[in-house]
């Protein structure tokens, strides 16, 4: 798909000079500011997760569910089949702490339920945003209200009858992962307020970096390209959508009346921050969270510790007063 779009629109695609024009004179303020909306983007993530896995009765630090976060999400977005790499990554290393694999179970479906859910609702807010997709949206939205409404009434008896007849073990994976985790009214409040304020985190990364390239640009049409954009990548099937994101992002904002370089420069700064940023922070993370080299960093620290307390103690002269001569070899 990408391919015929890119030769529709070859005579529109902005040259280096464009681009490069429209990087030079960035606002440092306006790009810090896009970095910091990303790094709480995804701790706000790694705080849904932790507080999942409170609810069920696990206790999570919060470093290591930073860290864990940016490693699932590095293995999703750079391998095949990433997103059930991830899935299985995330369960050993739940599984290593403690957790129960019914809780681990409820804590991926509900991470993924809450996530979802609230990026529907910025879908829909997107399209009644826009006046020219606002009937599309009041039709899918009618639509969806309906098939819910039908699904309630019958009270998916048909449903429930398949999978009684033919996946006993699924129903009861389902039951376990029910009990594991029972969060409260207030609990699914916090729960839809975190899952929310990641993608509002992500999609603020991007406006600011259109403050910082000085793109001007309604936030509408900034929601917009970020709900295409993201929704592109996942149909796309591509570890971490490359080439479907970036196209489908500059694409809206071209539409709206931006000059290609200048489109062209917040697509290649916000992916910058949004994805090859989290990417590499994240292989980091999934090192750091490895046993041997967490132990071989310690040992290096000991070690470079001591040879600075030594190298004090050499050229102090009053060393002798705080014992660093009696240092072990």
């Amino acid at each position: 798909m990408a391919a015929p779009a890119l030769y529709l629109l070859k005579d529109r695609l902005p040259g280096e000079d464009a681009v490069v024009g429209a990087l030079t004179g960035l606002d440092p303020i306006w790009l810090g500011a896009a970095v910091l909306a990303e790094v709480m983007s995804m701790s706000t993530f790694a705080r849904l997760v932790r507080r999942l896995l409170a609810v069920g009765g696990t206790r999570l630090t919060m470093p290591r569910a930073v860290a864990l976060t940016y490693a699932r999400t590095a293995v999703s977005n750079s391998l095949p089949a990433g997103p059930v790499l991830s899935l299985a990554y995330v369960t050993r290393e739940l599984s290593r702490l403690g957790a129960a694999k019914p809780l681990i179970a409820a804590t991926l479906v509900l991470s993924g339920v809450y996530s979802t859910a609230t990026f529907t609702l910025l879908g829909v807010v997107a399209l009644l945003a826009e006046p020219a997709t606002r009937p599309y949206a009041l039709a899918v939205a009618c639509l969806l209200l309906a098939v819910a409404s039908a699904m309630v009434r019958l009270h998916l008896h048909p449903v429930r009858d398949w999978m009684r007849r033919h996946s006993p073990a699924v129903l009861e994976q389902l039951r376990a992962a029910r009990e594991a985790i029972r969060p409260g009214r207030r609990d699914r409040v916090v729960l839809a307020g975190l899952a929310l304020a990641n993608w509002m985190l992500d999609i603020a990364c991007l406006g600011f970096v259109c403050a910082a390239a000085g793109v001007s640009i309604s936030p509408p049409t900034v929601l917009f390209g970020y709900v295409a954009a993201k929704a592109a990548a996942i149909l796309a099937l591509i570890p971490g959508g490359l080439g479907v994101a970036e196209f489908g992002l500059g694409a809206t904002f071209v539409a709206a009346g931006v000059t290609g370089g200048a489109a062209a420069a917040v697509v290649l700064l916000y992916r910058l921050i949004s994805y090859w940023a989290v990417l590499v922070t994240g292989w980091l993370a999934w090192a750091l969270l490895l046993d041997r080299v967490r132990a071989a960093l310690v040992q290096a620290g000991h070690w470079g510790w001591t040879a600075l307390l030594r190298m004090g103690a050499a050229m102090g002269p009053c060393a002798a007063l705080y014992g660093y001569r009696d240092l072990p070899r």
